[in-house]
């Protein structure tokens, strides 16, 4: 019997479709992504046609919805105006 699969978010527009898409998996959680195909070949990002829908499998599903209500509560936020990357000793790396 194959792994049922629920949604578990609706996108506005491909950018934030991409986006919750990319956090989930990088979280381990396996996402397939369905659109109206008429509103990619417009490019539609308003109304029923614009919308994408994010599945995972039932056994992630609570998972993901931990990780989208995370994601909109602002926990992933970098507050502190700083970059995480050290760009200034790149170059010495690389000698």
């Amino acid at each position: 019997m194959a792994d049922e699969i629920q949604k578990v978010f609706t996108a506005y527009g491909q950018l934030e479709a991409d986006m919750v898409r990319l956090m989930l998996e990088a979280g381990g959680i396996t996402v397939i992504q369905r659109r109206e195909s008429a509103g990619s070949v417009y490019g539609l990002t308003v109304g029923p046609l614009g919308e994408v829908h994010l599945y995972v499998p039932s056994n992630q599903f609570e998972d993901a919805q931990q990780l989208i209500q995370a994601m909109q509560s602002g926990e992933f936020e970098n507050l502190s105006g700083e970059d995480e990357w050290d760009t200034e000793n790149l170059d010495d790396e690389t000698d």
